[in-house]
């Protein structure tokens, strides 16, 4: 099984622009794990521009499937003293499968300090109990490539209030620049609108925003909460925060996904 930082290196291609081959172990159905994609996108605006400030705030559109031979091409959208807009479009052959619009950013003096979500008080992982229920069978592909523990929330297809709330963490992290991490585990849950589904569904993400609170440099276990916050006509809007395993909130993300069920 590939890890994030094996694919990454794997990578070949010049200039603005990024090849890599879909691996069926990182596979969601027909397409390639978005968070993965995603991931791979940031990686191609870093290797086509190398001297990018610190990631801050990511825009994805998820309009094809992702497989197979695909190629990355970056594109320098402004660059000024301290940000940057890079524009990365992933083509699966002739078709479009994603496009990103990556915001870099260095720091800033400021006087103002604040963040007013703090950190949920919860057990350590190992006394929590696994997400998945008891007798669960792995059918292989990306999940294989997660550790979720469950803290709350519900699990998919048991009704109740949509959200899902767990420990979660890469089985193998290393190598890849922290900024990756929470991209790739607030792709490796469920959807929060899949708890309040009877019966199995499709499901899929059409946009995905994820913006970082900086310095973003833990690996391993992290905390994760999504909630549905709206579902109807097939689409569910989710929030999702992200904290890092001293409490400190890395990440905030939201989605818009399609429910066909």
């Amino acid at each position: 099984m590939a890890t994030i930082s094996e694919i990454l290196a794997a990578c070949t291609g010049e200039g603005c622009e990024t090849r890599v081959t879909a691996l069926p172990e990182w596979m969601q159905g027909r397409t390639l794990l978005g968070g993965l994609t995603a991931v791979l996108q940031v990686h191609a605006a870093q290797r086509a521009f190398p001297d990018l400030p610190p990631l801050r705030s990511s825009q994805f559109t998820f309009s094809g499937p992702a497989v197979e031979d695909l190629v990355f091409t970056a594109e320098m959208l402004r660059r000024g003293r301290n940000s940057a807009m890079v524009s990365v479009d992933c083509r699966s052959g002739d078709t479009l499968a994603a496009r990103a619009l990556l915001t870099f950013a260095a720091p800033r003096d400021s006087g103002i300090v604040h963040d007013s979500v703090p950190a949920p008080q919860v057990i350590d992982p190992d006394e929590a109990p696994p997400f998945h229920r008891p007798g669960h069978t792995r059918r292989g592909g990306f999940p294989e490539n997660f550790e979720l523990r469950r803290l709350g929330g519900r699990r998919p297809l048991e009704g109740g209030e949509p959200e899902v709330f767990i420990w979660s963490r890469l089985v193998d992290d290393s190598g890849m620049d922290p900024v990756m991490i929470p991209i790739a585990l607030g792709d490796g849950l469920p959807p929060a609108a899949m708890v309040s589904l009877t019966d199995r569904a499709p499901v899929s993400t059409m946009t995905w925003t994820v913006d970082f609170f900086h310095p973003v440099a833990a690996r391993g276990w992290h905390i994760l909460r999504s909630v549905s916050e709206q579902a109807a006509d097939g689409y569910s809007l989710q929030h999702t925060d992200i904290w890092d395993a001293t409490g400190r909130r890395v990440a905030v993300a939201r989605q818009v996904v399609a429910v066909f069920g």
